[in-house]
């Protein structure tokens, strides 16, 4: 009887727990064909803080346009809180409108330089489409009408999407106008704002009009888009009412904000509010109709680790997470890490770095690949310094051959005020006669800037096998990419290291790859060796090509002058000449390039001139007489 009882009081314990769990059911809807002209309503928004309030709503009329399934519910807000704030906010996207308590739609959009008490909502029906993709287990390449541009639906020329401002924090100056300008693209406007609160105390469950923040980059900067929860089904949202970047299947993180004022602007006003640190869950839909997404599921996120130092002391360490897009990977980065350097420096001008660059992939060879480098400029080293971290970046995310997972990703810079720069002033060959198999002696003479001149004597083997002849010694110092700096490259395409022409006979990621990290590093030195039988494969980053030495002596090429960047460039598919060549590592950015000739002899003039040297010997040896200690040794034996 007693374990009756006890078996009882537990099932009717599993109830009540059950009875008091919240459950995100869906909210009833009404669909789009029983909305008419001069319904009332309201709609559900944050004004302030976290606290949802509501307003009132009246519809105008619905705008047809079904060949294109496309119709939008005019409404005009009314009330004492739309009349405070001047009407529609950005960051009131995604608001959603009720009918009777039937929710009809979310704000989505508005037009410029007009009364901003009216709007435009996107139907629940349209929005709820985003959950049936959300749910696809396949992809699917054909385009359905989910995919079709909504600004190509334009009932008046400057309608605009009620924007969901991105609210940027940690980051300012030129990075911040770099930024800028790669999410202008996406017709993004950026405000600066406080940053991630690091705390959302909130134990409630999210629920329709509550503000929401798409974060792109968390951490020491913050990069997050503002807008309002629509709608909610058994752990699965909608929101904005809109797309954000409208790139269809995505993963961005999705939290709660808070709302610091609404700011009335003639324009239009907006909302000015933060991101919370804790995730709700994840963006995986961005399409015409709005964003979709999951709670309590989060996307792949790829930390990024940047220390910079001065003299070798530690100024400024910089931890962020950015999401997972090889969209807007790149740019993203970028801007922070030009942020970051700025505001260690706190300077733009000359001087020297030294970079590092440690990333972490699946697809990568090994999982990891490093590359170094060491810069100099004389008016921004700051920017120069990235070149490395910026052009590696494209590289990998823009490559054609294969999707490389970023894992983890670490930059190291060092400056320097010192000038470590060097120019190749004069080279000659120390070796009185050269054949075949001997090791080429040189000297070579760099003039230091404003410090003097440097001379290093530096070998490279003479092949075995090497025709006698006139051969073209070549001596180069790295490139040092003056002409390229980040911040002047493309924001969302590869502009350095993944051109065409520089991808042009490859048939792999890791070819690509490994021909990026094996080029010469600005402060490399390298001695090439062009014998007489091999026809010049030039690849160094020379003003002067080996085969116009002579000419160019005198006059200079200037197909060379005009772009000494173009001649790092090879097309594998060409026949390969074995290359000798030798690269030693200076202390200097090295400038400048020279070439001289030299003669190979001939074995057979080497085994002439060692038989005439043994001749001679031998006369001079049997022309001396026997000294007596000789005779006298011979004598004892």
């Amino acid at each position: 009887m007693d374990k009756n009882i006890r078996k009882i009081l537990l099932y009717i314990l599993i109830a009540l727990v059950f009875i008091n769990i919240p459950v995100l059911a869906a909210e009833d809807t009404m669909p789009l064909d029983e909305v008419e002209a001069g319904m009332t309503g309201y709609g559900k928004t944050v004004f302030s803080g976290t606290k949802i309030e509501k307003f009132d709503v009246e519809i105008i009329d619905v705008l047809d346009n079904r060949s294109l399934d496309e119709n939008l519910i005019l409404i005009k807000l009314t009330g004492a809180k739309v009349e405070e704030f001047g009407g529609i906010a950005a960051g009131m996207s995604g608001s959603p409108i009720y009918i009777n308590d039937l929710l009809i739609g979310a704000i989505g959009y508005g037009w410029n330089n007009s009364d901003h008490r009216y709007g435009l909502v996107t139907p629940i029906g349209r929005m709820l489409k985003l959950l049936e993709q959300n749910n696809k287990k396949e992809k699917s390449n054909s385009i359905s009408e989910m995919e079709i541009d909504i600004e190509k639906f334009t009932p008046g020329e400057n309608i605009i999407r009620s924007s969901s401002p991105i609210m940027v924090s940690g980051i300012n100056g030129r990075a911040l106008n770099r930024l800028e300008k790669t999410l202008s693209e996406l017709n993004l406007e950026v405000i600066p704002s406080s940053g991630i609160r690091e705390e959302d105390k909130s134990l409630k469950e999210p629920e329709p009009g509550e503000a929401v923040a798409v974060q792109l980059v968390r951490g020491d900067i913050s990069v997050a888009s503002i807008g309002t929860l629509t709608y909610i089904d058994n752990g699965q949202f909608l929101a904005f009412g809109h797309p954000f970047t409208n790139r269809g299947d995505v993963n961005y993180l999705l939290s709660r904000a808070n709302i610091s004022a609404v700011i009335p602007s003639s324009e239009q006003p907006f909302k000015l509010g933060s991101p919370y640190h804790r995730l709700l869950g994840s963006v995986t839909q961005d399409r015409g109709a709005g964003i979709a997404g999951r709670m309590n599921s989060y996307p792949r996120i790829t930390p990024l680790y940047i220390s910079i130092s001065e003299n070798g002391e530690l100024l400024k360490e910089v931890s962020l997470q950015i999401i997972n897009d090889e969209y807007l990977f790149s740019s993203l980065s970028n801007s922070a890490a030009l942020q970051a350097v700025d505001s260690a420096l706190d300077r733009i001008g000359p001087g020297s770095a030294e970079s590092k660059v440690k990333i972490m992939g699946r697809g990568l060879p090994e999982l990891q690949i490093e590359s170094s480098n060491m810069y100099y400029s004389q008016s921004d080293i700051g920017s120069m310094a990235l070149n490395d971290f910026s052009r590696l970046l494209d590289l990998i995310l823009t490559n054609p051959f294969k999707e490389i997972n970023l894992i983890d990703i670490r930059l190291e810079l060092d400056f320097q005020k010192k000038d470590s720069v060097a120019l190749i002033q004069e080279a000659k060959v120390l070796n009185e006669e050269i054949y075949p198999g001997d090791q080429l002696e040189v000297e070579l003479t760099l003039h230091r800037y404003r410090n003097g001149t440097e001379t290093k004597t530096l070998n490279m083997k003479v092949p075995e096998d090497a025709e006698p002849g006139i051969a073209t010694l070549f001596i180069d110092g790295g490139y040092t990419g003056e002409t390229v700096r980040p911040e002047d490259t493309a924001p969302m395409q590869s502009q350095g290291g993944l051109n065409e022409a520089e991808i042009s006979g490859h048939k792999s990621f890791e070819s690509i790859l490994n021909a990026y990290l094996e080029s010469p590093d600005n402060n490399d030195l390298i001695l090439q060796l062009y014998p007489s039988y091999a026809a010049p494969v030039y690849q160094e980053s020379s003003e002067t090509p080996p085969n116009a030495a002579e000419d160019n002596q005198e006059q200079g090429d200037e197909e060379g002058e005009k772009n000494p960047a173009e001649n790092r460039n090879i097309n594998p598919a060409e026949p390969e000449v074995e290359e000798i060549k030798e690269r030693y590592s200076t202390e200097y950015v090295l400038e400048g390039s020279l070439n001289l000739d030299l003669e190979i002899l001939s074995p057979d003039q080497k085994q002439t001139a060692a038989d005439s040297e043994a001749k001679s010997l031998e006369s001079e040896s049997s022309s001396e007489p026997e000294n007596d200690m000789g005779s006298e040794n011979g004598k004892d034996h």
